[in-house]
C-alpha cells in the first residue's frame, strides 16, 4: 500500500490543494528499468536476480573491490585492548570475491553487489588519475528504489482526508522527497510521474529533480510532504493503487 511510514507529517490544510501542482502521467511498466540503493551507479533489476559471470581479478576495478573487501575484514576483527586490531586470516582473491557481481560499470565507476534484496551489500570503485581505481565505499541492506533519469523516486500517500472514487481521473497524494533539500519546496521540481495502469492495480512512481550543488544537514529529507494533484488517462476504477518507489524483486 502507498506510504507506510509509521510518523507522518500533519497533513496539509484543504486550501493547499487550491495551489497544489497539477502533474499529466507518463506510461510505464509496472517495474522500474532501472534501481538504485543510492550508493552507486544505477542498474537493472535483472542484474540482481540472475546469474553472472566470475569477475576478473586483473581488473583494475576489481582489484579496488578486493581493497574494499581487505578494510571491511579488517573492520570485523574483534577489538583489542591497548593493541591494534589482529590482522583477518589470509583467504585468496577468488575466495573474496565470491559471490560478488558487476551490476553497473561506465568508463570511469562501476557498481558491485553480493547477495540479493533486501540483504543486498554493493561496493562502488571510481577511475582516479592514470587510470587508478579506488573505492568509494560499501552499501549494505539500503532499500532500492525505481531510478529514472538517474533520480531515485520519492515516496507518496493518498491525502488521508480524501477517498478518490471509482469514476475519478484525478488522485491527491502527498509526496515526501528523499533526497536533501534544505526546505526548498519540492513542487517546482516535481517532474511527470510514471504510471502503469494494469488490470487489477495502477502502480505510480513519483519523481522530485534534485536540489544542485551542496545541501547541508538542515535538508533531511522526510521531513514535509508536497501536496500534488495526479492526472490519470482513465478511471481507477477498482484496481488497487500502489507507490512503485521501492523496488522488491519477485519470488522465485
Amino acid at each position: 500500500m502507498p506510504g507506510t511510514d509509521e510518523k507522518r507529517p500533519t497533513p496539509p490544510p484543504p486550501e493547499a490543494w487550491e495551489q497544489a501542482p497539477r502533474l499529466e502521467t507518463v506510461a510505464a511498466s509496472a517495474e522500474p528499468e532501472l534501481i538504485s540503493d543510492g550508493g552507486g551507479l544505477p542498474f537493472e533489476p535483472a542484474r540482481v536476480i540472475g546469474s553472472s559471470a566470475p569477475l576478473d581479478p586483473d581488473d583494475r576495478a576489481v582489484k579496488a573491490l578486493v581493497t574494499q573487501i581487505d578494510r571491511g575484514r579488517q573492520q570485523a576483527q574483534p577489538t583489542r585492548l591497548f593493541r591494534p586490531k589482529a590482522k583477518p586470516a589470509p583467504m585468496p582473491v577468488a575466495e573474496k570475491l565470491a559471490g560478488w557481481r558487476e551490476l553497473a560499470r561506465t568508463d570511469d565507476e562501476v557498481l558491485f553487489g553480493r547477495g540479493t534484496p533486501p540483504r543486498l551489500l554493493t561496493v562502488a570503485a571510481k577511475r582516479g588519475l592514470r587510470n587508478s581505481w579506488s573505492p568509494l565505499g560499501a552499501s549494505n541492506a539500503r532499500p532500492l528504489r525505481a531510478v529514472r533519469d538517474g533520480i531515485r523516486a520519492s515516496s507518496w500517500r493518498l491525502d488521508p482526508s480524501y477517498e478518490p472514487r471509482a469514476d475519478q481521473q484525478e488522485l491527491r497524494i502527498l509526496v515526501t522527497e528523499r533526497t536533501m533539500a534544505s526546505g526548498t519546496p519540492a513542487a517546482g521540481r516535481l517532474l511527470s510521474p510514471d504510471l502503469h495502469l494494469g488490470e487489477h492495480r495502477v502502480v505510480l512512481r513519483v519523481y522530485v529533480r534534485p536540489i544542485e550543488g551542496y545541501v547541508g544537514r538542515a535538508g533531511k529529507p522526510g521531513k514535509h510532504e508536497t501536496p500534488v494533484i495526479v492526472r490519470l488517462p482513465e478511471p481507477l476504477g477498482n484496481r488497487q493503487l500502489l507507490d512503485g518507489a521501492l523496488y522488491e524483486p519477485p519470488e522465485r
